[in-house]
């Protein structure tokens, strides 16, 4: 639902306020997109140019060959190939788990789901600092140091996630639970045939906000993986960033970290707006 109607537009203080807010994006989306910018074009200048006073945004000579030469020099592809590994076994395993959980609370009237929904919210308040030492005590004894499975099982339940699936599924009518089990349908049937095809909305949100916290991790990593051979794109950068590297294969780094998100955002997009109508549309 747009902020102004089309018919407010034709009045004087809808017209005010469309030209306000035009203005304001006017204005604001080139400063948020300057960053980004001189990121991307600093990745291609030479190392001394990107140090240069007065600065400038284009670079004189587009060096193409920076983006290899670093990948070479911090061998990325092995680090890359960690992150797609941490991340999708994370959003696979968190996902289904918190699914089929929420599911179990809000369909399937379980006897103490509220005392459970209670539970999984209270651990919403436990810091993420608090639970370091005993998750490195419990993979340790698993004997899962130095693999990725110790990243992945650290993040394979969410109390919010659970808490999220819980309420979009309590907006799913039970009419169509109760006539698929007439027809004789198990409930897994009914979650994988009905509930996930009207819940792509919510599956798209929980996939963008696990990636976006599993890839932008640090501590956890580093407390689990301490051979640099199993470390996330996001260790490799930390310590190239921190070290005596030119600037314009710093450059070239933080825009490879900055990539990922924006796919994942792209690929999610319809269905979260989606979402957010839906959202809108309730009541």
């Amino acid at each position: 639902m747009p902020i102004i109607q089309n018919n407010e537009l034709h009045h004087g203080r809808g017209k005010v306020a469309y030209i306000i807010i035009i203005t304001i994006l006017i204005v604001g989306i080139p400063i948020q997109l300057l960053p980004n910018l001189w990121m991307f074009f600093g990745m291609l200048k030479d190392k001394l140019e990107v140090m240069e006073f007065p600065p400038h945004l284009l670079p004189r000579v587009f060096l193409w060959k920076n983006i290899p030469e670093t990948f070479n020099t911090f061998h990325l592809w092995n680090n890359i190939k960690n992150t797609i590994l941490m991340c999708g076994g994370t959003i696979l395993v968190q996902v289904s788990i918190s699914a089929l959980c929420a599911y179990g609370l809000s369909k399937l009237r379980l006897r103490g789901a509220g005392g459970l929904l209670l539970f999984f919210i209270g651990t919403m308040m436990i810091s993420n600092q608090a639970t370091i030492i005993p998750t490195f005590l419990m993979m340790n004894r698993w004997k899962l140091i130095n693999s990725l499975w110790s990243v992945i099982l650290s993040f394979s339940a969410w109390g919010w996630m659970v808490f999220l699936f819980k309420n979009f599924f309590d907006s799913l009518p039970d009419a169509l639970m109760e006539a698929a089990r007439i027809d004789g349908a198990s409930n897994l049937t009914i979650f994988f045939r009905i509930v996930v095809p009207l819940s792509l909305p919510v599956f798209s949100i929980a996939v963008l906000n696990t990636f976006n916290a599993v890839y932008s991790q640090f501590m956890v990593p580093l407390m689990l993986l301490p051979q640099k051979d199993k470390w996330p794109l996001m260790l490799e950068i930390y310590t190239a960033t921190v070290s005596a590297v030119p600037w314009n294969q710093v450059m070239v780094l933080l825009s490879l970290a900055s990539l990922p998100l924006i796919i994942v955002y792209i690929l999610c997009q319809k269905n979260i707006v989606q979402g957010i109508v839906m959202t809108g549309l309730k009541g």
